[in-house]
């Protein structure tokens, strides 16, 4: 369904969006509110975003916004910014935690001279936390959040998603908490701080995906046991459908545990038009990787066009100083030109040490480097820990309100007369 921005019932007609988001998260967030109608006014550096470097993914993400140019390192263009704040609705950043602060236009800052301003920080870990200054890309919050190792192809070996998948759903998160919070707005007049983690998006996600499909629960024994007969019955009947059928008796019947669960939907992932794609994405960058540590873990390597990060991981490898060297000189199109042979000195370079090793080793608020964890570790890691899962075991919604706590799903008519009684 399309939206005319002009059209006088646009949902979000009168909203005035200001834009400090660069490459894909933010701009696709800003993008979906311009979409439904909000005037989204992108600011930008003297140099411009570094996404206009993308070509046609900047246009797609950027279209119906405005633009303007200020330099919030000189004094006269944060002048600037603060005349314009109370004339906006919405604020949308999309740099490290504190980065705005420094730049003189956080969030206590901008909601001091616009208290109904609803601003929204995304980042890659949050505002808070041990990982809140960590750099990172999308292969990065993946593995983290225990996509990549649900993710297998033949050899067994994980791997990330083509599609970013966590900065696109993150997009999404941004919008629907940006909408409530302007919805509270009306309610009661006041402006909120609203903090949206990639990585907790990608993390719901993947929870609801895998705690959704967990096979032989004890909490529905009563339904995939008659479901189990039934498959029994039609493989007695069908020859021909006997091994599948089989095959999926056999998961009915195995045994509830997380690690079971990671794998389930493997068949669709082991496709192949889906496997030339990822191999297409990932496997050609060697900068863009899932490397094998010695104790048989994984680590992901999320740089995209960052030097600095590429010096820092190579020269962090341990290798002989000329080799080093001669990888930190490589620059970013021979990288992509000579994928293989760089992967393959990285490859050999990580199978020296384990992953607890080289977390270590890095300092991983210079290189994006992030462990690729199976959703039972990742559920426990001391950055995610609490943050998707509710108590009682629901998935909670990554926004950063409140919210209300959920109870079970409802039986099949449960509220009828609470609902439909007084009608008749």
């Amino acid at each position: 369904m399309s939206i005319d921005a002009d059209e006088p019932h646009a949902p979000l007609r009168g909203i005035r969006v200001l834009d400090f988001t660069q490459n894909l998260p933010g701009p696709y967030a800003t993008l979906l509110l311009a979409s439904l109608g909000a005037e989204v006014i992108k600011v930008e550096p003297p140099r411009g975003d570094t996404g206009r470097l993308l070509g046609r993914l900047f246009d797609i993400v950027n279209a119906g916004k405005k633009s303007i140019v200020l330099d919030l390192k000189r004094p006269e263009d944060r002048a600037r910014l603060d005349r314009l704040l109370p004339e906006v609705d919405v604020l949308v950043e999309g740099f490290r935690p504190g980065v705005m602060e420094a730049l003189g236009a956080g969030p206590e800052h901008a909601r001091a001279l616009n208290p109904r301003l609803v601003y929204c920080s995304m980042s890659g870990f949050g505002q808070a936390g041990p990982y809140r200054e960590y750099p990172g890309h999308d292969l990065n919050f993946q593995a983290l959040a225990g996509v990549c190792h649900m993710m297998r192809d033949a050899s067994e070996h994980p791997y990330g998603s083509a599609l970013p998948i966590a900065d696109l759903s993150s997009g999404l998160s941004a919008v629907a908490t940006i909408v409530a919070a302007l919805y509270g707005r009306e309610r009661d007049g006041r402006g909120r701080h609203l903090d949206v983690a990639l990585t907790d998006t990608v993390l719901s996600w993947a929870y609801v995906w895998s705690e959704g499909l967990t096979p032989a629960d004890a909490r529905l024994s009563g339904t995939l046991g008659p479901l189990r007969r039934w498959v029994d019955h039609q493989a007695a009947r069908s020859p021909q459908a006997a091994p599948w059928l089989d095959r999926a008796s056999r998961w009915l019947a195995a045994p509830s545990t997380a690690e079971g669960v990671d794998r389930v939907g493997e068949h669709v992932k082991r496709s192949g038009p889906w496997r030339r794609l990822v191999r297409l994405r990932l496997h050609a960058l060697p900068h863009y990787a899932l490397y094998q540590t010695a104790d048989d873990r994984w680590i992901s390597v999320g740089i995209v066009d960052e030097h600095k990060f590429w010096r820092a991981l190579c020269e962090g490898l341990g290798l002989p100083a000329p080799v080093a060297a001669s990888l930190v000189a490589i620059p970013l199109g021979a990288r992509v030109l000579t994928g293989k042979p760089v992967r393959r000195i990285l490859a050999r370079a990580f199978r020296r040490r384990p992953l607890h090793e080289w977390l270590r080793a890095f300092d991983r608020s210079q290189v994006p480097v992030a462990p690729v964890l199976p959703l039972t570790e990742a559920l426990r890691d001391p950055q995610l820990a609490g943050r998707v899962v509710d108590p009682t075991g629901n998935a909670a919604p990554p926004f950063p309100f409140a919210v209300v706590p959920l109870g079970p799903a409802p039986r099949l008519g449960a509220h009828d007369e609470e609902l439909l009684g007084a009608r008749g």
